[in-house]
């Protein structure tokens, strides 16, 4: 009774512009006898309702059932996490797996690949790719809320992502920066239903997974295509199976014959498959991927140009800062003093 109420309340206050709500509350010769009392009523019947709700402490029920099975998830690498931040804070991070980001209080700056200092706020829906060394600073006290997308999966039963793919080509536009979304209505239900159970410690693998389905019906359901095309676009693909394949065995590779003889193909073969799937022959991905993580390094962390060189293995630091120069028109030094990079194709 108390919630038809307020739902009729909100009815009520939806066609009452701010000024007539003033009046009601303030003088009864404004309004009719039984507006006024309706409005009193469900008002007092809200205020009875949180105060209930704050009484009331839901607790998981039978917790060790739960503790005890094979597929609750107590891991610290967890498909689904909530992370608070203080001011400064600095992470560094490289999952093995595509991560939905949602920033639900503060704001962080993302750096990863060429996109550097990138800011989301709260409210803000941010896509971190797998295989990238990542880099997150607080700017404010944050919290969020994140979850590791499956290798493989669709929108729905009728829409996956290899259609959202095909759509994305008749689009034929390069995307330079990182696409955030932005929560709504839906969504923001969504997230205050889940974090509720998450943080009771409902944390069963089933549950985990049913849930990030949800999310994707509820993009399709709620979210422009144009928008979908630019979030997902990092990891679009026609052929997720192979392109998941190269990400996972593309780390430290320095050559097509390597990378080719780790996906278990031959090199002809190989080339063939690779310059369809990711529209590049594998020499120019190999080479732009080395120059992402490169100017990564060099923006966002504290090594040397040396120690850089070394990890990516070049033979002399003056191969190192050709190699710069060749791909980013600039420097290592330039770059990390924020001149602006252009890369070559």
């Amino acid at each position: 009774m108390c919630d038809l109420l307020l739902f009729f309340l909100s009815l009520y206050i939806s066609n009452r512009n701010n000024e007539e709500l003033f009046l009601l509350s303030e003088s009864k010769s404004n309004i009719s006898f039984s507006d006024y009392h309706f409005f009193i009523v469900a008002y007092f019947l809200y205020v009875i309702k949180i105060y209930i709700k704050k009484q009331i402490n839901m607790e998981l029920l039978y917790p060790q059932e739960h503790l005890s099975c094979y597929h609750y998830n107590q891991s610290e690498e967890s498909i689904v996490q909530h992370i608070k931040f203080a001011p400064e804070d600095k992470e560094h991070y490289i999952s093995n797996k595509n991560v939905v980001l949602f920033i639900l209080e503060g704001s962080l700056s993302v750096s990863f690949g060429k996109i550097v200092d990138e800011v989301v706020n709260a409210g803000d829906i941010f896509l971190l790719p797998a295989y990238m060394e990542i880099t997150g600073v607080a700017k404010t006290e944050a919290r969020v809320f994140l979850f590791d997308l499956p290798i493989v999966f669709s929108f729905c039963d009728h829409f996956s992502l290899e259609m959202l793919y095909r759509e994305s080509k008749e689009l034929n536009k390069e995307q330079t920066t990182a696409q955030i979304l932005k929560t709504n209505e839906r969504i923001d239900a969504y997230l205050n239903s889940f974090l509720p159970c998450w943080e009771d410690g409902l944390r069963c693998n089933f549950f985990l997974e049913v849930k990030i389905k949800e999310f994707f019906f509820l993009l399709r359901a709620y979210t422009p295509r144009e928008d979908l095309i630019a979030f997902f676009t990092p990891i679009l693909s026609d052929d997720l199976e192979f392109y998941n394949l190269i990400l996972a065995k593309s780390q430290g590779v320095k050559t097509v014959k390597e990378l080719a003889s780790l996906a278990n193909y031959s090199l002809t073969g190989f080339e063939k498959k690779f310059k369809k799937v990711f529209g590049m022959s594998a020499h120019k991905w190999i080479q732009k991927q080395l120059a992402a993580n490169i100017y990564h390094e060099i923006k966002c962390s504290t090594k040397t140009f040396t120690e850089i060189s070394n990890t990516f293995g070049f033979s002399s630091s003056a191969h190192f800062s050709n190699f710069c120069k060749g791909i980013f028109g600039l420097t290592p030094k330039a770059i990390r003093k924020g001149e602006n990079a252009t890369a070559t194709n």
